[in-house]
């Protein structure tokens, strides 16, 4: 499907899964490269960029996982662009909220003429940076959850917390693997601008700035997580060593205490342990030696 959208000498058209028919289109009227119009229709694995004389392309993954979304499946939505000198071309497979919210935008303003982006390169990064802003307030969510954890970690549920800690931290890691590419991108088209729209200014504000914002934020959220983790597991080491020392003591404890007791019971015992108060004499040498025993723990500070 294709929308097309236009204010003056700028034209946005955007395809939702693009049928052969739509990419001929394309290709007759913007005189677009067929290996690129190749790549509209089809999936890339990795983020890529291109250039020719006049145009620029851009393969760019973005990650596509609610912050929120518990039953977590790592996927990312891919739009390509094709950027020239007064239009651009953006094709996905599925539906963007980012894209429809811009697009009303874009009617909106036009329509009052406010519009202020007059290229295709400037709406290009308009877009993107409207893409960088959706995800930055997905990371905010995850934010949130970090300091949950953060606080829940210190209320000891250390265990439970090795589960959380990893699961966010894998989030993180794929927001990361997802955007990664996108500096090296940005980074071409700056180098690229000034030989293909020599008439148009793009400064490192616009190109970088929402990314490096993103950027930021994520990098800050990687690192908490990374310091949490240390301590939930300083935390939960600590506790899994008292724990052990706990239960070496009450082993220490109860072996002498029954050898003790079979050794008064036998048959060859003094006869104050053979009597009818016997069963009470025994126990009270047993509850002597545990004092006894408590004492010298605390005189070793072993407890």
């Amino acid at each position: 499907m294709i929308t097309k959208y236009a204010y003056k000498s700028l034209t946005w058209i955007d395809l939702e899964n693009p049928t052969p028919e739509d990419i001929s289109t394309l290709i007759k009227d913007y005189d677009i490269q067929p290996s690129w119009a190749q790549e509209l229709g089809l999936p890339t694995e990795r983020a890529k960029t291109d250039s020719s004389d006049k145009l620029f392309f851009a393969a760019l993954h973005y990650p596509d996982h609610p912050a929120h979304d518990h039953e977590y499946v790592h996927n990312d939505l891919e739009i390509d662009y094709i950027v020239g000198k007064n239009f651009l071309i953006s094709a996905h497979y599925e539906p963007v909220d980012v894209f429809l919210e811009y697009a009303k935008k874009f009617e909106a303003e036009s329509a009052l003429h406010k519009f202020v982006v007059s290229s295709g390169p400037e709406l290009f990064l308009a877009i993107n940076n409207e893409m960088y802003r959706g995800l930055r307030k997905e990371i905010e969510v995850l934010g949130k959850e970090i300091k949950k954890i953060e606080g829940l970690v210190f209320q000891g549920h250390e265990f439970r917390m090795v589960k959380e800690i990893s699961h966010l931290q894998r989030r993180l890691l794929d927001f990361n693997q997802s955007t990664r590419a996108h500096h090296i991108i940005l980074h071409s088209l700056q180098e690229q601008a000034p030989k293909l729209f020599p008439k148009i200014e793009l400064t490192n504000d616009m190109i970088f700035q929402r990314y490096i914002r993103l950027e930021s934020v994520l990098e800050n959220w990687r690192e908490l997580i990374k310091e949490l983790r240390e301590t939930n597991d300083s935390l939960l080491s600590a506790k899994t060593n008292d724990v052990t020392k706990r239960l070496t003591l009450m082993a220490f404890v109860t072996f002498p205490l029954t050898l003790v007791a079979t050794v008064l019971e036998y048959h060859g015992a003094p006869s104050v342990f053979q009597g009818p108060n016997s069963f009470w004499v025994i126990v009270a040498v047993l509850v002597g030696l545990f004092i006894l025993m408590q004492v010298y723990f605390k005189y070793k500070k072993w407890i």
